[in-house]
């Protein structure tokens, strides 16, 4: 109960004042037509018919629930969508995972303040973006320096975050047509003993090691032609 007086305090009331005062018109009605049907009843009738009574009450409180439940949800032309509150919570778990604070708490605000899934949507892909731009940051300074680095890595979106120990290699767009709209950190993973590509948008976080890696040691097996580098180095 208290998280739903939170929810409505961080919500404008055009949201959620209709749902409230819909249900208070249902349960009026409700208690009106229990009254109409018990008075005038003497106590040997209502005895007897204590049972319909009490049947009735049941429906009323289902309905009452199917209303709640209703009231959340709205209907798109592809079905029905998400409430506002599920949505929300959904993204601030996902911002939760983000290593940089500062992003994840810039994030939170803005979900917090929606009045929308897609709102919601928006934040979290402004999320995304501004730590991408951070993972970025670490990945060019990692491959300067030759540094290997950890990794938090969640390769489903519903799934569990994974954490590697790679050498940064590169960055580059996907290869074939579904996956050329991402971008892909290109690595080499200790954990996989080989080079794999991690996208981008599901870098949750990157932090440097204190140890180096020699890229010489890492491409021994290569073909012998120069690699074309999106990030610059001097390697």
């Amino acid at each position: 109960m208290s998280n739903e007086r939170s929810d409505q305090e961080k919500q404008p009331p055009h949201v959620w004042l209709p749902g409230v005062v819909l249900k208070f018109l249902v349960f009026l009605a409700f208690a009106f037509v229990l009254f109409e049907a018990t008075v005038g009843l003497g106590e040997r009738d209502l005895s007897s018919n204590r049972v319909w009574v009490v049947i009735a009450g049941m429906m009323g409180l289902l309905l009452l629930l199917a209303i709640d439940r209703l009231t959340t949800l709205r209907v798109s032309p592809t079905g029905v969508e998400a409430t506002l509150a599920q949505a929300q919570a959904r993204a601030l778990e996902e911002v939760g995972a983000l290593e940089d604070q500062e992003v994840a708490e810039t994030a939170r605000a803005q979900i917090l303040q929606a009045e929308s899934p897609d709102q919601v949507q928006a934040a979290m892909a402004m999320a995304v973006e501004l730590n991408v731009n951070r993972v970025m940051e670490r990945v060019k300074q990692a491959i300067g320096q030759r540094r290997k680095v950890y990794v938090r890595y969640r390769p489903d979106p519903q799934g569990p975050v994974e954490t590697y120990l790679i050498a940064p290699l590169d960055v580059k767009p996907g290869k074939t047509p579904a996956t050329r709209a991402n971008d892909y950190l290109w690595v080499y993973s200790y954990e996989h003993e080989s080079a794999i590509s991690l996208r981008l948008g599901r870098v949750l976080g990157v932090e440097l090691s204190e140890e180096t890696f020699d890229p010489a040691e890492l491409m021994a097996d290569w073909k012998k032609k120069e690699p074309e580098w999106n990030v610059p180095r001097d390697w």
